[in-house]
């Protein structure tokens, strides 16, 4: 505002690539991930929820592939593989040592 450019600030604003992209974010990736999250939480417990948070970077990795023609890097697959492995990991060591726990009451 000081040096008078705030029109340069809302000049974005014109283009629809811009408004779509903007929408696209705020109502799908914000609003729709938060409803699923709740939604999830009404059936799973927090501790496997925010488990499965882990997977939004791979949605995100293959969505960059895909719609946007990223390339996809040999670590980009390592980490995708470590991530998915930590979650399973963590789904059946919890549902174990639930199991172990029973059969020592």
């Amino acid at each position: 505002m000081i040096e008078g450019t705030t029109g340069e600030f809302f000049q974005p604003f014109s283009n629809i690539k811009f408004l779509l992209a903007i929408l696209y974010l705020g109502i799908l990736s914000s609003l729709g991930t938060s409803y699923l999250s709740n939604y999830a939480l009404s059936k799973i417990a927090a501790a496997q929820m925010s488990v499965f948070s882990n997977v939004a970077t791979l949605i995100t990795i293959i969505a960059g592939v895909l719609f946007l023609n990223e390339v996809f890097h040999f670590y980009h697959l390592i980490g995708g593989i470590m991530i998915i492995i930590g979650v399973i990991r963590t789904n059946f060591a919890g549902k174990k040592s639930k199991k172990d726990s029973k059969e020592y009451l």
